[in-house]
């Protein structure tokens, strides 16, 4: 079965558990998005994602080094369907380049390209950032059906990239406690060292290597780590269970 064949449902789920990071699933799901309105309208579709920070617009994702080249065009005039889209959050439609009047500097260049037709789709993904689908087509193929489908289709694959942003901050709220364990673990070691060498409390402890940091023009974890490998003639290390 091609992707044209399967539900784009499937699709999108069969990305979520294949993608090995957030960038591979973007390349991926404009090839899902392409795919499905090509199969939808029985003709050759490209599709280009863009991410909107504040006024900063950047193309993410295509299924086609075309659609790339077609979508940093519109991002760098400024101008067309998906520049609209991201503003107004509703789908926008430029059926025929050579009669819509909207868009001239935009449409001169999609002319020369061999597009036609252009349609940008909103993502909701529920952040301070927001993204866009821009599909381009050689026909005029988006009817109000085709239109309705993929806006049924963004709405689907806007909750995948809610999903896919929140395992990369979890994922990236794992690495930074990891970070902060390894950092700490030659300091506890260390003022472990200092409490028996002076018998005193933990906090006393930590008062003599803090100074003595400063002292030295040390940081603490550096210093802490000279205490550690000098008893020890070890580096002190972190153990993660896998």
């Amino acid at each position: 079965m091609t992707p044209e064949q399967r539900p784009p449902m499937m699709e999108l789920q069969n990305l979520l558990i294949s993608a090995e990071s957030v960038e591979d699933f973007f390349c991926g799901l404009s090839g899902v998005a392409a795919a499905t309105l090509s199969g939808r309208t029985r003709s050759t579709i490209d599709c280009g994602i863009t991410f909107q920070e504040g006024s900063r617009r950047v193309t993410v994702a295509g299924s086609s080094p075309r659609a790339v080249r077609l979508d940093q065009i519109e991002q760098r005039l400024g101008q067309g369907p998906c520049v609209e889209a991201l503003r107004t959050l509703a789908p926008v439609l430029l059926e025929d380049v050579a009669s819509d009047p909207r868009w001239p500097s935009y449409q001169q260049e999609l002319a020369s390209q061999n597009c036609r037709s252009v349609l940008g789709m909103p993502l909701h993904i529920g952040r301070d950032s927001t993204a866009a689908l821009n599909f381009f087509a050689s026909g005029r193929v988006f009817d109000d059906q085709t239109i309705k489908e993929t806006a049924a289709f963004a709405g689907a694959a806007s909750q995948a990239i809610r999903l896919v942003l929140k395992i990369k901050d979890a994922q990236n709220t794992v690495s930074e406690l990891r970070s902060a364990l390894e950092s700490q673990t030659p300091v506890s070691i260390a003022c472990g060292i200092l409490m028996a060498q002076n018998r005193c409390s933990q906090d006393e402890a930590m008062t003599i290597l803090t100074n003595a940091s400063k002292a030295s023009d040390k940081t603490r974890q550096d210093l802490a780590k000279e205490i550690v490998t000098h008893l020890s003639g070890e580096t002190p290390a972190t153990f993660f269970q896998s």
